[in-house]
């Protein structure tokens, strides 16, 4: 049988008798394809989770179970820690370590007498760690029985031997049956039917062999997985070219998730249903709000997996966990309080307003069972805290649709019978990266535990060891494979890399390789000459070769020149903008400004060209602002070397439309897209600004934006801010010092606005950030200086693939700040710590010297 004969086979077993198809996560997508092939409408119950079925069988018995939510589970796990003893109890990261460790143990049956047992046949390290862990254990199975509502493991003992109302169970492509789920469904005495892949022989289909080992008394229905599956190995017999594959890397996870909408918008354009497209991926889980407002720029139907966008990422709960005070102290159950009362003020969506009164009520019911302690938290406490509180809670999607593309994690694209997948970042770079990591278990470890409780098959095993994760993500995806799409496409994190599998695939199929990063001919040459490969030709090469002697131990590229050497190459008239993307990543600033590579355009930059060109002359021309969009739409795409510019047309366009219908100028006198000559000390940078009014003698500059400016990074005194501060200041004196020992700037406020987010139902104008020069003289001063210092570092040839981030001065700090990867560079860094805190006392004593110089202090 073919992937494609599925759903014809589900049907005929649905016209036989009543059977339950067991799928990992919501079967919507399923009964779909379902109700398209057969001629009735399907009604009532008849996919689902084991989970879904447990809860049925028990709800039989006239009473409606209370089922645990992932916060209370995670609270039980918590007190059972405390009880232990552990120090580390108040760690959340830590917590959920231990809540996977006893989620492998409690699925796999492990009692706490098996784990005494063990630990007397072990070595004396590895024993002390089982029996404290035994006794975790121990104390969680308390604590679910004590605070009488069932956990996830609990429903398959509650519902065991229950009569279920259906004539057969069939398995729909479950890449892993767990031994708790195999003796519930034995239980049931009820025909089992288990679809699943034909074997390949290999690595890649081993944990489908082990599990058919244990379910010898089911049915096997094997599928005849594609020619492409069959030769997914290490060894491949064969070329192929049955699926076609596209590999591309993004920087950053927005861009990524843009590119992906993007791509999808292109298959629908094409004719290809949103309900035959899939995007898959490890840990979506809070990313679902960038996928969400992607998707709804783009007018992309969405059906998500996970059901809503996380509470802690929604503005009103934002804004309340950024007005805590650290010292502050309540009880959890009052914070939690607060929280809702906050968000009530903020008038919030009632899906979010109830679910955190649903979370109110579950702290409460802790609490009193003394699960929770009573104490009073301070405002640190709570915000870590809340890594477990807000742990998979959502808030609903009231858009969400079924025909909607699928977006969720790999095991579950089988079921959502789609013929185009998007891998998004899956198991890239070095393996196995999305397995659970525990401190307290090495791998050797746990190999030694399942050898010692003789458990030979893989899939009983008490703590998984590597080669059993391995096999299980290598399953998932040879499933994934084996449906026969016609289109996959994996996107990666450029620092990241590629996955293995896109790895093994490549030495047997064409893969199409869309990427367009510094792809100039002189930046191969500047490659080459690093990697040894072509001898240096000019000085600017020799320089690369001459940094690689200079820092020892160094292995990927960084760049430090000498000064001389990079005065001949600099350009005489940078700009502000200039400078401060040089802070974002001295290496890109060396490609773009010293060697003049041309870097291809991105959606991010023709967006904001079109925003700028319109708003320039949409107040000068007076035409109708549809015909105007048309006809610059057209102008900068037509010129764009970004594949895709037409399918975002459509959002820009409604952006920028309801932009001029709530926002005008505040004065006739105003001035757009003004050149301006910015002098500090010796130093003259150019610069534009986007609008300036002027009222008697204020200046009000705006600077227009295509983000969220409402966000700590539009601060004054952070780098977002420095450009428009400048503009500011060079608008009231060609002497920006003299004007701010003069105290001018107080004459000038600056506006931020960002155009997306401009809509009539947004009466709070939260996408204008504003503030004073008035209140902002600490802020100006440090502006100032660190521009200055950025072209010192300019000129000294500091150019390490590193983002160089000043922090907001406070008051005991006018100079801090950070070095850390940059996510725009495609070099990685391998600087030593050490090296680095050289380098950031470096920065510090050059801001230092310009400081004392420019405001005479010390």
């Amino acid at each position: 049988m073919d992937f494609s004969e599925i759903p014809e086979f589900l049907i005929k077993k649905i016209d036989s008798g009543k059977p339950y198809i067991a799928v990992r996560e919501s079967p919507s997508r399923l009964l779909l394809e379902l109700c398209k092939h057969r001629p009735k409408p399907i009604i009532g119950k008849i996919a689902g989770t084991l989970q879904e079925l447990a809860i049925q069988l028990i709800q039989s018995d006239f009473y409606n179970p209370g089922i645990m939510t992932e916060q209370e589970r995670l609270f039980i796990v918590r007190n059972a820690v405390r009880k232990a003893g552990i120090p580390l109890w108040k760690s959340p990261s830590y917590i959920e370590i231990i809540d996977n460790r006893i989620r492998e143990l409690k699925e796999h049956n492990i009692s706490t007498e098996m784990l005494k047992s063990c630990s007397k046949k072990v070595k004396s390290n590895l024993s002390k760690k089982l029996e404290k862990t035994a006794e975790i254990l121990n104390s969680y199975n308390y604590g679910i029985k004590t605070y009488n509502k069932y956990d996830i493991f609990s429903l398959f003992e509650e519902a065991r031997n229950k009569k279920p109302p259906y004539t057969e169970i069939i398995l729909f492509f479950l890449p892993q049956i767990l031994p708790l789920e195999i003796d519930f469904l034995n239980s049931l005495n009820i025909p089992i039917t288990v679809l699943t892949f034909k074997d390949n022989n290999s690595v890649f289909t081993k944990l489908s062999r082990e599990n058919l080992k244990l379910v010898k008394k089911w049915k096997i229905v094997e599928v005849k997985p594609c020619e492409t599956a069959l030769n997914f190995s290490f060894n491949p017999e064969k070329e192929t070219e049955e699926i076609e594959f596209i590999e591309t890397s993004y920087i950053t996870e927005s861009e990524g998730i843009k590119f992906i909408a993007s791509f999808i918008k292109k298959l629908l354009a094409d004719g290809i249903s949103p309900e035959k497209i899939a995007v898959a991926g490890r840990s979506l889980e809070g990313k679902e709000i960038l996928f969400y407002e992607a998707f709804r720029e783009m007018k992309i139907p969405l059906f998500s997996q996970y059901k809503g966008i996380p509470v802690n990422l929604h503005p009103a709960v934002k804004k309340f966990l950024s007005e805590i005070e650290e010292t502050e102290e309540k009880q959890l159950l009052d914070w939690c309080k607060a929280l809702k009362k906050s968000v009530e003020n903020e008038k919030a969506e009632e899906e979010l307003i109830k679910e955190l009164e649903i979370l109110n009520r579950e702290i409460e019911a802790l609490t009193e069972s003394n699960i929770i302690e009573k104490n009073k938290l301070s405002g640190t406490e709570f915000l870590e805290l809340l890594k477990i509180l807000t742990k998979n809670r959502t808030f609903l999607i009231t858009e969400e649709e079924p025909f909607g593309v699928f977006i969720g994690t790999p095991e579950n694209i089988p079921s959502s019978l789609a013929t185009h997948i998007i891998f998004f970042d899956f198991s890239s770079g070095s393996y196995p990266r999305s397995f659970p990591f525990d401190p307290d278990f090495s791998y050797q470890e746990r190999e030694e535990i399942n050898r010692v409780l003789n458990l030979d098959n893989p899939i009983l095993e008490a703590l998984p060891g590597r080669e059993k994760l391995i096999m299980y993500e290598f399953q998932t995806f040879y499933n994934v494979l084996a449906t026969k799409p016609n289109q996959i496409i994996f996107t990666y994190h450029k620092d990241k890399g590629s996955s293995t599998f896109l790895s093994i695939l490549k030495t047997y199929t064409k893969v199409k390789k869309e990427n367009q990063r510094f792809n100039t001919e002189n930046s191969g040459r500047i490659l080459s000459v690093y990697k040894n490969k072509t001898q240096p030709k000019n000085p600017i090469e020799w320089g690369i070769i001459s940094w690689k002697e200079k820092i020892k131990g160094a292995k990927e590229m960084n760049f430090i020149f000498n000064s001389k050497l990079i005065s001949r190459y600099l350009p005489e008239n940078l700009s502000v903008t200039d400078v401060i993307s040089y802070f974002d990543c001295p290496t890109e600033f060396f490609f773009t400004k010293i060697i003049k590579h041309k870097r291809s355009s991105t959606v991010e930059a023709i967006e904001g060209q079109i925003y700028h060109e319109f708003i320039r002359r949409y107040f000068n021309e007076k035409k109708e602002p549809e015909i105007l969009f048309e006809e610059i739409f057209e102008e900068i795409a037509k010129d764009a070397d970004i594949p895709y510019i037409e399918y975002h047309k459509p959002f820009i366009k409604d952006n920028i439309l309801k932009f001029v219908s709530v926002w005008e100028p505040a004065t006739e006198e105003f001035e757009q897209e003004k050149p301006l000559k910015i002098t500090i000390d010796k130093l003259t940078l150019s610069g534009r600004a986007d609008w300036i009014e002027k009222n008697n003698e204020k200046i009000n500059i705006i600077d227009f934006k295509r983000s969220n400016v409402n966000t700590a990074d539009y601060d004054p005194g952070k780098v977002k801010s420095f450009q428009i501060i400048l503009y500011g200041l060079s608008l009231i004196d060609d002497d920006i010092i003299k004007a701010i020992k003069r105290k001018k700037h107080k004459n000038v406020d600056f506006a931020f606005i960002s155009i997306p987010k401009a809509h009539r139902k947004n009466k709070t104008k939260s996408w204008i950030k504003s503030f004073s020069g008035e209140n902002i003289t600490r802020e100006i001063m440090t502006t100032v200086t660190w521009i200055l210092t950025g072209y010192s570092l300019i000129e000294k040839g500091f150019f390490p693939p590193l983002k160089i981030n000043p922090y907001k001065p406070n008051s005991r700090h006018l100079c801090n700040l950070s070095l850390k990867d940059s996510r725009t560079c495609p070099y990685p860094n391998t600087l030593s710590d050490e090296m680095k805190e050289k380098f950031k006392e470096t920065i510090k004593k050059i801001f230092k010297i310009h400081y004392e110089h420019l405001w005479k202090t010390g």
